[in-house]
C-alpha cells in the first residue's frame, strides 16, 4: 500500500516538474535585457539617477532599493538620504565611479563628455525623456521595470505598478464627472519673463485631463498666453508655477480682472505636475480638491 501511494506521489511530482519545465521554456530569460542599443547582461545593483521624473518612476516600480547616487535635481523627500553626484546637467563623474554604479538614469541635459566618460568607464547611460500619453508611460515603465528587474520579473513588477496608476487616475477622472458640474481650468508659467501655459501634447496636459475638468488652452497654437483668448475664457480655477506668478496675475491691471483670482488661484510647482510615478496621484489629488472644495463635499455628504 505504501509502496503504491509513493508511487502515486512520484508520478504527481514527476508531473508537477514537467509542468514547471514547460512553463520556464515559454518564458524569457530574465537577462540580458536588450533595450534599443542598450544591453543589460545581468541584474544591475547599483543605481544612480539624474533625473526627478525617472527617479519617481523607478520608486513607484520598487527598484529605488537600488539607488547609490541621485542628482540635486531628484529632491523627493524620501530619496535625500540617497548622496548627491551633482546636478542632472553636470554630475561628478568620479563620484558615480567611486559608488560603483552600473546603470546612470539621466535625461537629455546630461553633458555628452559626462556620457561619454561613462560609458568608457563601463557604465551604461539610460537616457529617457518623460512620456506624453498615458500609452507611451506604460512602454517608459516596461522598458525600465526590465532593465532593472530583469525581461519577465521586472515587466510584470512595471506592469503592476503602472496598471495601479491608470486605474488610479481613470478612477479618479470619472468620480470628479460624476460629482461636479464640468468647470474650466487653466495652469500658467512664466519663461524668461513670458506668461505660457498648458497646451496638448505634454503629460501636464495629460494630467489636467484627468481632473475632469476643461483645460481652456489645450488646443492652443502656441503655450505663450493669448491674453484675449483668457479673458474670453475667464476660467473658474487657475493654477500657476510658483506664488511669484501669482502675484503676477493678481497686480496686472489686465489679468486681474479674471473671476478666478484671488479665491480660486492655487500654487502647485510645474515639477510636481511632470512627474509620473504615484507623486502624479498626490498631485491629481491635490487639483481636485482645489477644484472641489472640502466644504462642498462635506455637505453633500451630509443631505445625504
Amino acid at each position: 500500500m505504501i509502496k503504491k501511494v509513493l508511487s502515486v506521489m512520484l508520478a504527481c511530482v514527476m508531473l508537477l516538474s514537467t509542468a514547471a519545465a514547460l512553463t520556464s521554456c515559454g518564458e524569457e530569460q530574465e537577462f540580458p535585457v536588450k533595450i534599443g542599443s542598450i544591453t543589460i547582461n545581468k541584474e544591475p545593483k547599483n543605481i544612480v539617477i539624474l533625473d526627478k521624473n525617472l527617479s519617481d518612476i523607478i520608486s513607484a516600480i520598487g527598484y529605488d532599493i537600488k539607488m547609490v547616487g541621485r542628482s540635486d535635481e531628484v529632491n523627493q523627500k524620501a530619496l535625500r538620504v540617497v548622496p548627491s553626484m551633482g546636478t542632472a546637467q553636470d554630475p561628478s563623474v568620479e563620484k558615480i565611479k567611486k559608488e560603483k554604479a552600473e546603470i546612470v538614469f539621466a535625461n537629455d541635459s546630461l553633458n555628452k563628455s559626462d556620457v561619454e566618460e561613462l560609458k568608457k568607464a563601463g557604465i551604461v547611460v539610460a537616457q529617457f525623456n518623460n512620456a506624453t500619453t498615458i500609452k507611451q508611460l506604460k512602454s517608459l515603465y516596461i522598458k525600465i521595470g526590465r532593465m532593472l528587474g530583469g525581461n519577465n520579473e521586472g515587466k510584470e513588477a512595471a506592469l503592476k505598478a503602472y496598471k495601479e496608476i491608470k486605474s488610479t487616475l481613470e478612477a479618479v477622472k470619472t468620480a470628479a464627472k460624476r460629482d461636479k458640474t464640468v468647470s474650466t481650468i487653466a495652469y500658467f508659467y512664466t519663461d524668461n519673463g513670458v506668461l505660457k501655459t498648458i497646451i496638448d501634447g505634454s503629460w501636464e496636459s495629460t494630467l489636467l485631463d484627468y481632473t475632469g475638468s476643461v483645460n481652456v488652452f489645450k488646443t492652443a497654437d502656441s503655450d505663450v498666453v493669448d491674453i484675449d483668448k483668457l479673458l474670453l475664457a475667464n476660467p473658474d480655477h487657475i493654477f500657476v508655477a510658483s506664488k511669484k506668478v501669482k502675484k503676477y496675475m493678481t497686480t496686472s491691471d489686465v489679468l486681474g480682472k479674471l473671476k478666478a483670482l484671488d479665491e480660486n488661484t492655487f500654487v502647485i510647482p510645474r515639477d510636481e505636475l511632470t512627474l509620473q510615478g504615484f507623486t502624479c496621484l498626490d498631485v491629481l489629488e491635490e487639483m481636485i480638491g482645489k477644484i472641489t472644495p472640502q466644504e462642498e463635499e462635506s455637505s453633500e455628504a451630509s443631505a445625504e
